[in-house]
């Protein structure tokens, strides 16, 4: 700020009421909003234009709280929340305190009534901030992998035309086992370095789970499963050491299915907390579980001491960032 700008308002300070210098007191000594904060000094670490992907980039104010941005060529300017999964959304000061809710895994209801939001505000909050997890995993698969389908009950909740007669949540399928009618089949695979990946399955079959993990499984990889044919075919165009584990079969120390088996079973608990998730939205759940999984087994410095420090290693929060072209 100009010099001259800011003596003046030192002059205007005095003229101010109680009331006015109880608020200007407020407003200076309030913490900086550490998401906006950081989207800031990411804009300005990458310097690249949201519009052009130029690096002739200057600041340009401020707009509601956010840092502005203006590109000398193409004579665009930009917030910082532009590019991420804060523009157009409102009340900065609780984004944080909502992820924070997210790590605690509370449901919609209890997101709203703490932050004393409104619960379509609290939906629409969650399913933004899931939309960036859909496609977040770990670029490979390698060494000893396991793999295995979990089912879930197709559901079409909240849908207005459906195309069956309604049911009640937790009522028995239509025949006994599984089927496709009424369930919903997920591919799941992890290696024993915590990388995961999940897919949501239309049949399961062997060109299907080929190809969605064939492109993730390291070649020459050892893939442990319960015997499913389906990954026969993944095994032989990708060399991989196919080791099946089945219930009366002793298992040896270093080949099982145990991590998979487990991760599902931690997946179907929290599923439940849930209160019944539409079908349509799996994806995005499977997406926010595996950010979970994934935070569980972040190593922190030693110099993060609070839970809010925490937060900011949370993967939930670091994706919702600026996607910057290459």
């Amino acid at each position: 700020m100009n010099p001259q700008h800011f003596q003046n308002i030192l002059k205007q300070v005095s003229k101010l009421d109680p009331v006015q210098k109880q608020t200007l007191s407020t407003a200076l000594v309030a913490q900086e909003n550490p998401i906006l904060t950081r989207l800031s000094k990411e804009v300005i670490t990458h310097s690249k234009c949201i519009h052009c992907q130029s690096n002739r980039l200057r600041k340009y104010g401020f707009s509601n709280g956010r840092q502005r941005f203006f590109c000398n060529e193409c004579r665009k300017s930009f917030v910082c929340t532009r590019g991420s999964a804060y523009f157009y959304q409102h009340k900065p000061e609780l984004w944080q305190k909502y992820l924070e809710h997210m790590l605690d895994q509370d449901s919609i209801r209890r997101c709203a009534k703490d932050l004393n939001i409104c619960v379509t505000t609290s939906f629409n909050w969650r399913h933004r901030f899931m939309n960036a997890t859909q496609n977040t995993y770990e670029s490979r698969l390698e060494g000893i992998i396991e793999a295995d389908e979990t089912y879930f009950r197709e559901s079409k909740k909240g849908e207005r035309n459906l195309n069956r007669p309604a049911r009640q949540r937790g009522s028995k399928a239509s025949t006994p086992g599984i089927n496709q009618h009424d369930w919903v089949a997920v591919l799941t695979a992890k290696d024993r370095n915590h990388h995961e990946f999940d897919q949501i399955l239309t049949h399961v079959n062997g060109a299907e789970i080929n190809q969605c993990l064939g492109c993730k499984i390291a070649d020459e990889s050892v893939l442990c499963t319960d015997g499913q044919p389906a990954y026969n075919q993944i095994c032989k165009e990708h060399h991989l050491h196919h080791v099946v584990i089945t219930n009366n079969q002793t298992q040896q120390s270093l080949y099982h299915i145990q991590n998979i088996n487990n991760y599902h079973s931690q997946l179907k608990r929290w599923y439940l907390k849930m209160h019944g998730v539409a079908s349509k939205y799996l994806a995005k759940y499977l997406g926010w579980f595996r950010m979970l999984d994934w935070h569980k087994y972040q190593t922190f410095s030693s110099d993060i001491k609070s839970e809010s420090e925490k937060l900011f290693e949370f993967k939930l929060l670091q994706v919702q960032q600026h996607k910057f072209k290459t």
